[in-house]
């Protein structure tokens, strides 16, 4: 709870899909608990890339096709019960910053909602407050020993609904943009739940158009000023990159190309 967010939004499992959709774009959330509404009893959990996944991304989007007939905004307004998480990685408020490291680390998760004993939602701890923990307490290592070297890549040719399959596909949120092995951007899942929850994907949500306007050219919605860092930097001067930009990774460039990222989420290989 020391380093856990205690002002945790959560939502009940009749919430839209369209109200996550907007929550998580206006407050950068990637994860909501989702809880019955009177006590706050922690039911399931919704990530950007499960809406990623219903809304053109994987086997989810299976229930847009056949529920709905394709109908996106009918979609959009199917409760989060039906693409949550219902098996929910938790842990304790009692609990240790070691014992919540573990179980992020070998469940390859990227939060935990905090429960008490009646099972109700005290506080969340992500990725990003694992970085900010490690930025001023860990040196010594260098950015290539946790580095992801296979790095998956985006194409700026791509449109929004290919990036989608890829993401779910290889289960990464965020993909840099290459074109002759140089970084042109970077498209995070984030940047899908922005665009989604626009007012301009609303209106073609509406008018029935959104298949259409899924093919733009995800470097319509990518970030293109991309931060990135070296091999031989520290980790813990990545970890103060990453937590002053607010950002949940950086791609690792060697004389101008690409050789790996670096995510939250490798943080977790310091962890024995």
């Amino acid at each position: 709870m020391k380093i856990a967010k205690t002002t945790v939004v959560t939502m009940a499992p009749t919430t839209p899909v369209y109200d996550a959709v907007q929550i998580m774009s206006k407050r950068g959330f990637r994860r909501i608990p989702i809880a019955t509404p009177s006590k706050k009893r922690l039911t399931g959990i919704i990530t950007a890339m499960d809406i990623v996944n219903y809304l053109g991304g994987g086997e989810k989007f299976e229930i847009v096709q056949k529920k709905f007939s394709g109908n996106f905004y009918k979609a959009i307004n199917e409760s989060v019960k039906a693409i949550m998480i219902k098996k929910v990685i938790s842990t304790h408020v009692s609990a240790k910053i070691s014992q919540a490291l573990r179980l992020m680390k070998n469940h390859n998760v990227g939060g935990l909602p905090i429960i008490d004993d009646e099972e109700h939602v005290k506080g969340i701890i992500t990725e990003r407050d694992i970085v900010a923990f490690f930025a001023a307490k860990v040196s010594g290592m260098k950015v290539e020993d946790i580095m992801t070297t296979k790095v998956v890549t985006a194409l700026p040719h791509m449109s929004i609904i290919e990036v989608e399959k890829t993401m779910v596909q290889n289960g990464f949120r965020r993909l840099p943009i290459v074109s002759q092995n140089e970084i042109i951007g970077i498209v995070t899942v984030m940047d899908i739940i922005r665009f989604f929850g626009s007012g301009e994907a609303f209106r073609h949500l509406k008018s029935g158009t959104l298949m259409q306007v899924l093919h733009t050219k995800i470097t319509e919605i990518a970030t293109k000023n991309v931060v990135v860092t070296t091999p031989d930097m520290d980790i813990g001067e990545t970890a103060q990159i990453m937590q002053k930009k607010n950002i949940g990774a950086l791609p690792v460039v060697h004389d101008g190309k690409l050789t790996g990222i670096i995510t939250e989420r490798d943080f977790f290989k310091i962890i024995k």
